[in-house]
């Protein structure tokens, strides 16, 4: 035989074999949905570690394991930050609203480390908009924690907070912290004429 003959029977081989190997794998590929969708679901930042290791440990090499692995680091940064005496945010303030699909998403991006995502939820609690009911606490814990995330707006906006509360040393803590994380506050103002 010839050569060409013989690679071509070689190469129908193989094909037929990954054919066959793609055609198994084809129920695993609901599973795999399944898994996936599962993780996409979770707003609480454990569940979302707890989702994404559960995906890696099924499909290490799967088509969404370098998203599952990027969303378990920062979910367990966010776990950290949540395990803080210094924020007061709470299970409950995960928990997703079935009609606004816009505030679970802010909602997971906060869950993943997203400073802008808790400061925007924080002022949604505070003017009661989106379809969130006013809560000066939420607005507090949403600030709170994206102040350890490292936000510094939302720390001078919590010791100006603090400061209109007559909380003279949290205001005092959160103004230090907002300077350490490079906010530069404008010059104090009394507002009385003289």
């Amino acid at each position: 035989m010839s050569k060409n003959v013989i690679a071509a029977l070689l190469l129908g081989v193989s094909l037929s074999a990954g054919l066959a190997q793609t055609q198994q794998s084809r129920p695993d590929e609901g599973r795999e949905t399944e898994v996936r969708v599962a993780a996409l679901r979770a707003l609480w930042p454990a569940d979302l570690v707890q989702a994404t290791s559960e995906y890696l440990l099924q499909y290490p090499r799967g088509p969404w394991a370098d998203v599952a692995r990027n969303w378990q680091r920062r979910a367990t940064d966010s776990v950290r930050v949540l395990e803080r005496g210094d924020v007061h945010l709470y299970r409950s303030a995960f928990q997703g609203t079935g009609e606004a699909a816009h505030i679970n998403d802010e909602i997971r991006e906060a869950a993943l480390g997203s400073q802008a995502a808790a400061v925007r939820l924080a002022h949604r609690y505070q003017k009661g908009e989106g379809g969130l009911t006013a809560d000066e606490n939420r607005y507090v814990g949403w600030m709170q924690f994206a102040s350890v995330l490292g936000s510094a707006s939302a720390s001078y906006e919590l010791a100006l907070h603090y400061r209109k509360e007559g909380q003279p040393a949290l205001a005092s803590q959160y103004e230090a912290r907002a300077v350490s994380l490079g906010y530069n506050p404008p010059l104090a103002l009394d507002h009385v004429r003289k």
